[in-house]
């Protein structure tokens, strides 16, 4: 049983204990990320303090664990340079500084070098209010093409306000399972029926409420709404033990057999990515729901479509300088931007004058205000200028309820909006191209493999949810229009409109539908809005995707992004006359700067490094011996 107080603390991983002198900003070890040909380095400001620096990295985000640290360094330092980091790959960096076995402050970076890029997405569940079904069909018809042309394979099925949550649950599973493809990610569009769960309270029979109004202190007791109920599809979620009344509210009082469920924590780790965009009963905005979530429909669509931008720059509006909640913004704001682009200021006053791509802020709340940062109505009358914002203090995190200041942000400007703080949030992978929801789910099921914040057991809790498009990425690219494809001597010829923006160029793929496998037909960008693919031998039927595609720099170092691409279907001839394989030799192995082929038909060949770099232009066969000494040694 855990005792309750309105900050708790506990014993952090690798047996560091945290020191609590240090909050918000000085808690934080704000790094930014910058690439050369000989890896990556880390960079962060000076401190002062005694101890050292521990590094930990782990080269895959499926790793669940941190190993020993790679590096000891002196409480000096302000660098690292990760001479292993080759071109195409990223690495999750954890640092420390460390003073005796006590942590000071904490930095969490996912920093890679030129990292590829991700064609295919995953599989998306829209779970569509049905009251939306007529007036918004064109609109989630947009949606649903959005997010194909980026990679994503779509389902979606239309429920009930009247629906009961395990009703909904039965038909998300249902349509994962008749789905030949895996579903990583689900969208509650509009009011999908609430879940609750939980028994919080101050008694000492379980956790205490998130943002501790126990018992006597604002009873905000009892059962919360749980999105990830939707999320969990092998947990036991329970109506049987839970009896608590002491909420202030009804609908927080859980009894057994009531339709709410009984864990307090998320029962196991959650297999879907989940959001949720819901613009019912906002009636501080004047219009209808169906009003706002068509509006918010169409500023996504120009989101993801380069239609709209916004400054990469943070804003932090910090009024709980006694707490650490605001680390939230500036651990994962220093990944995303160059640090003197985070700052501290006034939420609503540079929101207004001023474009961010993200912003927090935190102080004393209620379910409709925050002190020092507004309430619901700021969002109403002012033009906010931001795509992504956290919010946290009392109350915010019980979103279900009238002119929620929570979901308020998606009302007029922005796109998401998250609880952030309590527990600390980790979406600084969206630094290398990963979309919000990926981040959403790490931090529901992070249970202290990320420092948590340790603010009244908040972590791994059924409260934790995101308002806002889980698929969201903090840059996303032009789309392609109109791709044409014929087949023609053996050749396929692709044509397609120019796209303006912002991008490198074009990259063009063979999609095999079946199992959604990209296969790139040029290992070069193209600057052309034409293509003829040569190296298609067989005959049949193919679809052929282009996209646009650029190479992104930002303060977690660089990967490569895709816009929206273009599809078309073709029927092929090319047939290698019964051959169905290549017979190929070279010697010799290793080489000593000279390759000699042994090939039974006429090709072309490309030289390729380990990492996917082309050091060559293309060779055709008959030269047999190929001079290769202008290239750097190594594995090829």
């Amino acid at each position: 049983m855990k005792k309750t107080s309105i900050l708790l603390l506990t014993i952090l991983f690798f047996s560091i204990k945290p020191s609590f002198s240090q909050v918000s900003k000085t808690q934080v070890i704000m790094i930014n990320a910058s690439v050369q040909s000989d890896g990556v380095t880390l960079n962060w400001p000076s401190r002062t303090f005694t101890g050292n620096y521990l590094l930990y990295k782990r080269n895959n985000l499926q790793t669940l664990t941190w190993g020993t640290p790679i590096a000891n360094l002196h409480n000096t330092a302000t660098s690292y340079n990760d001479a292993t980091v080759i071109p195409g790959q990223a690495c999750d960096y954890y640092l420390v500084a460390a003073n005796g076995s006590s942590a000071v402050a904490f930095g969490y970076i996912y920093a890679g070098n030129e990292l590829k890029e991700v064609p295919y997405k995953g599989g998306i569940l829209l779970v569509i209010d049905s009251t939306y079904m007529n007036p918004l069909n064109s609109e989630i018809a947009q949606l649903k093409n959005d997010l194909s042309k980026e990679g994503w394979t779509v389902n979606s099925i239309y429920v009930g306000r009247t629906s009961t949550p395990p009703s909904v649950k039965s038909r998300i599973i249902s349509a994962i399972n008749s789905n030949n493809h895996p579903t990583t990610t689900a969208l509650l569009l509009g009011h999908i029926p609430v879940p609750y769960s939980g028994g919080f309270t101050g008694n000492g029979s379980n956790y205490p409420p998130p943002d501790g109004h126990i018992e006597g202190s604002g009873n905000h007791t009892g059962a919360w709404p749980a999105d990830v109920y939707y999320a969990d599809l092998d947990g036991i979620w329970e109506d049987v033990f839970i009896d608590l009344s002491t909420g202030n509210q009804s609908r927080h009082h859980n009894v057994p057999a009531d339709g709410k469920f009984d864990p307090t924590k998320i029962p196991s780790s959650l297999e879907l990515e989940i959001g949720r965009v819901d613009m019912y009963d906002l009636p501080a905005f004047g219009v209808s729901d169906t009003v706002l979530l068509r509006n918010y429909l169409n500023r996504n669509h120009k989101w993801r479509t380069g239609q709209i931008s916004a400054v990469e720059r943070g804003v932090i509006d910090d009024n709980f300088t006694g707490f650490n909640l605001a680390s939230t913004g500036w651990s994962n704001f220093s990944s995303f931007f160059p640090m003197d682009s985070v700052v501290a200021k006034d939420y609503v006053t540079e929101l207004k004058s001023k474009s961010y791509l993200w912003s927090y802020g935190c102080g004393a709340g209620s379910y409709t205000s925050c002190n020092g940062v507004g309430n619901t109505n700021s969002f109403v009358n002012d033009s906010l200028q931001h795509i992504f914002t956290i919010l946290a203090g009392s109350f915010f995190g019980d979103w279900d309820i009238k002119n929620s200041f929570l979901r308020a942000p998606l009302g007029r400007s922005a796109l998401a909006s998250f609880w952030g703080g309590i527990p600390k949030w980790y979406v600084h992978t969206m630094g290398l191209g990963k979309h919000l929801g990926y981040g959403t789910r790490i931090t529901q099921n992070n249970n202290g493999f990320y420092f948590t914040g340790q603010f009244n057991y908040s972590d791994s809790s059924v409260h934790i949810a995101l308002m806002g498009d889980p698929t969201l990425c903090n840059r996303h690219l032009p789309p392609v229009f109109n791709l044409n494809a014929t087949s023609a001597s053996k050749f396929v010829s692709l044509t397609w409109d120019k796209s303006f923006g912002n991008f490198d160029g074009y990259s063009v793929y063979r999609l095999d539908t079946a199992n959604n496998i990209y296969t790139k037909v040029s290992n070069y960008i193209i600057t052309d809005n034409f293509y003829t693919d040569s190296n298609n031998y067989f005959t049949g039927n193919y679809r052929y995707v282009v996209r646009t595609i650029k190479k992104e720099t930002t303060a977690s170092g660089s990967y490569y992004n895709l816009g929206g691409g273009s599809y078309a279907d073709v029927s092929h001839t090319n047939s290698l006359k019964g051959q169905s394989k290549l017979s190929l030799g070279f010697y010799p192995n290793p080489t000593l700067g000279k390759i000699n082929f042994i090939v039974d038909v006429m090709r072309d060949f490309e030289l390729y490094d380990m990492a996917g770099r082309m050091y060559t232009v293309k060779y055709q066969t008959y030269e047999k011996s190929i001079d290769i000494s202008h290239v750097p040694a190594g594995n090829y």
